[in-house]
């Protein structure tokens, strides 16, 4: 096993942790910085990576309303 699956393997353990404690709700962005304040020096992406290769997934709780153009000018 190469150092980075090895590395690659205690950060997928941290984002399920972490994952656990925020009830599904972290996204990528701030899953990483969870994951920089536990100590682990990663990039937004690679979180991302690891998220998407190992179906974690987090749970819309509200609906994204789009407003539109009109009601800004």
């Amino acid at each position: 096993m190469s150092r980075r699956h090895r590395g690659d393997m205690v950060i997928l353990a941290d984002i399920r942790a972490q994952r656990r404690m925020s009830l599904q709700r972290y996204g990528q962005p701030r899953m990483t910085e969870e994951l920089q304040e536990l100590g682990n020096q990663v990039g937004q992406w690679h979180v991302g990576r690891l998220m998407r290769e190992n179906g974690v997934k987090i749970i819309k709780t509200q609906k994204h309303k789009v407003k539109s153009i009109k009601n800004l000018i």
